[in-house]
């Protein structure tokens, strides 16, 4: 009878451990994807965007002299996720300088291989609405521009205002604002050409691809996406 004993408790065991070794791991599994959905993580978007620059050299007796840009391109942004209050962010453009003007006169470059780069560092404010998120914030702003007569570097303030639609549980449609008041005088032109107002909007539409910042509510979500965004919440 010892012997009987014996054995059925080595086959109780035996049975016993593996399910209760494998149900620890699945919580731990759970637990693991838990903790690396509530850490910070950095998404990226991307598209297409367009600034119009502007810069103003003041005259007395006359009317002030008003040089404008309009420069299209392509931006990338890297936001920080799972921030409480905000999410810092940093945006990077390349544009091309396409149309210039003097006092409405347009400028013919002489030279047509010039580009600008376009740099904003700040923080977004975020208020979620059923498939729109509302976003805004300050940041710093930089632009390094090449031109037939100097090489422009302007600093200064920006603020951004936009808006996220969410499309599917993983992407989203995204629109941009972006207005700058800026020290135009940090490039090459600050003795011979300084300017005293230089400001710049900027828009911008793009998309962002993400499978850790998912969208609870979208335009288009199958109902298994559903399902498994309540599971995972």
């Amino acid at each position: 009878m010892k012997i009987v004993s014996l054995i059925i408790t080595a086959v109780f065991i035996l049975t016993v451990f593996p399910v209760f070794a494998e149900t620890i791991d699945e919580s731990n599994k759970e637990a693991v994807v838990i903790t690396n959905l509530n850490k910070p993580f950095i998404t990226l978007n991307y598209g297409a965007t367009a600034s119009w620059l502007t810069r103003i050299i003041e005259q007395t007796g006359r009317s002030n002299f008003v040089l404008k840009d309009f420069l299209p391109g392509l931006f990338l942004n890297a936001e920080m996720q799972n921030i409480s209050y905000f999410s810092p962010a940093i945006r990077a453009a390349a544009y091309y300088p396409l149309i210039s003007s003097f006092n409405n006169m347009p400028q013919l470059p002489k030279t047509p291989l010039h580009f600008a780069v376009d740099l904003f560092a700040g923080m977004r404010f975020k208020k979620d609405w059923k498939f729109l998120t509302l976003s805004g914030g300050p940041g710093l702003h930089m632009l390094f521009m090449t031109a037939d007569r100097w090489n422009y570097l302007n600093l200064g303030f920006a603020a951004a205002v936009g808006f996220e639609l969410a499309i599917t549980s993983k992407w989203s449609l995204l629109i941009d604002g972006f207005a700058s008041i800026d020290n135009g005088n940090l490039g090459a032109n600050k003795q011979m050409e300084p300017f005293d107002v230089t400001y710049q909007y900027q828009t911008a539409i793009g998309v962002r691809y993400s499978k850790k910042k998912r969208n609870n509510l979208a335009l288009i979500m199958p109902k298994t996406e559903n399902q498994a965004i309540i599971l995972n919440r």
